[in-house]
């Protein structure tokens, strides 16, 4: 795995996805260099990506992925939702696993999918008056503007690895070797339901025990939350 020191974690609920990294930085692979990096790259309103892996990939690839996402969206007027860039994303590692210039990078992917346009009841009697009213070239004109706010409302949670493998709309995920030891936590505690209080908790429990068992000292994790009022980061964790 890439950036194996390093620790990430990603927790989906009905009405959230949660996402922590750690922040240190490490030098010659025992040196402690910094406890202030941010691993995180933001994506859109409602997206955001954290990366690990080796220091340069990481920069390279992270500024890559942010910039043609945002060209993306300001080429069609609208965002990737998080299911198209998990894919995009991950095609974009694995095309460049079989050149000179692979990224050796993990990531974690976060998002809140925008509720479909046509589960509006208000939505949904305006078209069946234009279909009635045979005004086809208004249908067709909504359908192109809309096309693309086509997803439940629901969080994301997706992972790709340096080998360009993905894993999406999972319930739990963690990078880095510190999350072997916490998916027996996730697998006794997780509940779908569970409250933005109880996702910080079970989070907590899965850095404490990251830090009782694992020897790297991992000073301070970033996290952050995405739901259907949008982004928000939330106070460091420090350990």
């Amino acid at each position: 795995m890439a950036g194996g020191m390093h620790f990430l974690i990603g927790i989906s609920t009905n009405n959230y996805v949660l996402l922590a990294s750690d922040k240190a930085t490490f030098a010659y692979g025992a040196v402690l260099a910094d406890s202030e990096n941010d691993k995180e790259y933001r994506l859109g309103k409602k997206l955001t990506m954290m990366c690990i892996g080796e220091e340069g990939d990481v920069a390279q690839f992270g500024d890559w992925t942010k910039r043609n996402i945002r060209l993306y969206a300001i080429r069609n007027g609208y965002e990737l939702c998080p299911d198209s860039a998990h894919h995009w994303i991950r095609r974009g590692i694995a095309e460049a696993l079989r050149t000179e210039e692979h990224y050796a990078v993990d990531v974690l992917l976060g998002g809140y999918c925008t509720a479909s346009l046509f589960q509006n009841p208000q939505i949904l009697l305006f078209f069946e008056r234009v279909v009635h009213g045979n005004r086809l070239p208004v249908v067709t004109f909504l359908l192109h503007e809309f096309r693309y706010d086509d997803k439940e409302g629901k969080a994301f949670l997706g992972s790709i690895d340096y080998l360009g493998n993905g894993l999406s709309s999972q319930p739990y995920l963690f990078r880095g070797f510190c999350g072997r030891f916490c998916y027996a936590i996730m697998d006794r505690e997780y509940k779908k339901d569970m409250t933005e209080a109880e996702g910080l908790a079970l989070l907590n429990k899965c850095i404490a025990e990251a830090k009782r068992r694992f020897v790297a000292n991992l000073p301070g994790y970033k996290v952050v939350v995405i739901d259907n009022k949008g982004y928000r980061q939330l106070g460091d964790i420090k350990v």
